[in-house]
């Protein structure tokens, strides 16, 4: 290869000069910060690099090439290829949080593709730039199929160009909608991308409002789904909850957000819980419990009749057991004698609420001196769920269907709309059964259960 010195001496040569015409007119459409230009690489000369090409170029071929350089240096500036590499997982993924609540459609591979370009944006960034990478980084990141990457990147660019976002606007509550990207493609091994500009607002320049994230949590995600409903709990991370609606009309009429529109399926195809607990909400809960910081999500159902109608998600996360020791009930726990890796194994497994109800019900037998050993009473305790006890939710028999379920007659025990769930009635009349009469209250039925869940343990502590 020549020196820079003898590029320089050689930079009047007309064969030269056209050389270097031909490298940034090529320059382009390879998408690099480097000219290369295959009659001078053959020739034995380096890659030429546009702040020095028109150093060593001719008066009057640098007038003509004045202009092509300034369109290639800005062309190269909006064109270079993006390395992903082993730090592209911890880069951060910033979108407003109308985007986050936003109404689209999109495969796992569409939007992870988004989001791999969206935590390109920098935080000084004032407009979009066309982003090219390399077909084999994206197939590493995105776990594509080498054999069929091209095929598919194809049609995610197909995919994304042809689908759109519908927006709310948080000042007149309107909802507007807006093209994701105004450029994508795949060709000469680059997958290259440019979002929409009315799409700014949501992406750039954030300030308060916006939710923040590192991509790698999302990566090894494969539904749509868990994608969709992590973003929803990182929005609402620092109250450890957030209730949503399934059911349009009572969604609206209490407040509660669309669950079908904020996951972007058809409310009528999960219309029964049961289905969409089994298609979406645990597969989804499933791998965001396994890739991300939230190692324990809770989902409560909000009932009109005995339609669910809401869900309540809760959720712990990994700094929160970090931070265990300062919680208020923790030294509670630790006060009863549990120790310290069992606190931490009930607060992974189990939500407040329980803790809570348990821990009352442990302390209450303490101070009646009826436990020997009121630790292991209450992991019992909290692990049957003596307090309140339900069902799981991957366990709960499958809703009715609406159009039958007035059809059939409901018990007519005088209990039975007291007890919380068909579970827990069923309880109440095998206890009966067992005692050989009837409960006169449903309080009576509580402390039955209570003094019988005593009594076992007991037994069995004494085996």
């Amino acid at each position: 290869m020549d020196t820079w010195a003898q590029l320089r001496s050689r930079k009047n040569q007309p064969a030269f000069a056209s050389s270097a015409i031909q490298s940034l007119i090529w320059l382009p459409s390879n998408r690099h910060q480097v000219a290369f230009d295959p009659p001078l690489v053959a020739s034995g000369l380096e890659p030429l690099k546009l702040n020095q090409l028109g150093d060593i170029c001719s008066s009057h071929h640098f007038i003509y090439m004045g202009f092509i350089v300034g369109q290639a240096a800005e062309a190269s500036h909006q064109l270079d290829l993006i390395p992903l590499n082993e730090n592209t997982p911890k880069l951060r993924v910033a979108k407003a949080n109308a985007l986050v609540e936003a109404q689209f459609e999109l495969t796992s591979q569409e939007h992870k593709l988004l989001l791999v370009a969206m935590a390109q944006i920098r935080k000084d960034q004032t407009q979009f730039h066309e982003q090219v990478f390399q077909v084999q980084d994206l197939v590493e990141h995105l776990e594509l199929n080498p054999k069929n990457a091209y095929r598919d990147l194809r049609r995610i660019s197909k995919g994304i160009m042809s689908k759109q976002v519908t927006i709310r606007n948080d000042d007149t509550g309107e909802w507007r909608m807006y093209q994701w990207v105004s450029k994508a493609y795949c060709e000469r091994g680059t997958f290259g991308i440019k979002f929409s500009e009315e799409l700014k607002p949501f992406l750039i320049g954030l300030v308060g409002r916006f939710t923040l994230y590192e991509l790698g949590r999302i990566l090894k995600m494969k539904s749509n789904y868990a994608i969709r409903l992590y973003e929803l709990f990182q929005q609402y991370r620092k109250f450890g909850n957030r209730v949503v609606g399934l059911d349009p009309k009572l969604a609206a009429r209490n407040g509660w957000d669309n669950f079908s529109k904020l996951m972007g399926y058809n409310h009528e195809t999960y219309e029964r819980f049961a289905n969409l607990n089994q298609k979406v909400l645990q597969p989804a809960i499933a791998q965001i419990e396994q890739f991300t910081e939230f190692k324990k999500v809770y989902v409560k159902k909000i009932k009109h009749g005995r339609k669910t109608v809401a869900l309540e998600f809760e959720w712990k996360t990994i700094d929160t057991l970090e931070d265990l020791p300062n919680h208020p009930l923790y030294s509670d726990l630790r006060a009863l004698g549990v120790t310290d890796a069992t606190c931490r194994e009930i607060f992974s497994k189990f939500d407040e609420d329980r803790i809570v109800r348990n821990l009352a019900l442990a302390k209450a037998h303490h101070r009646s001196q009826t436990l020997s050993n009121p630790a292991g009473w209450f992991v019992t305790a909290v692990k049957e769920n003596y307090a309140d006890p339900e069902l799981p939710l991957d366990a709960i028999a499958q809703d009715q269907d609406p159009k039958t379920e007035s059809t059939k007659s409901k018990p007519e025990h005088p209990l039975f709309h007291d007890c919380a769930t068909p579970a827990e009635f069923r309880n109440l009349v095998a206890a009966e059964k067992e005692r050989g009469e009837k409960f006169s209250s449903y309080s009576e039925f509580l402390n039955y259960s209570v003094n019988q869940q005593v009594e076992r343990y007991q037994g069995s502590s004494t085996e």
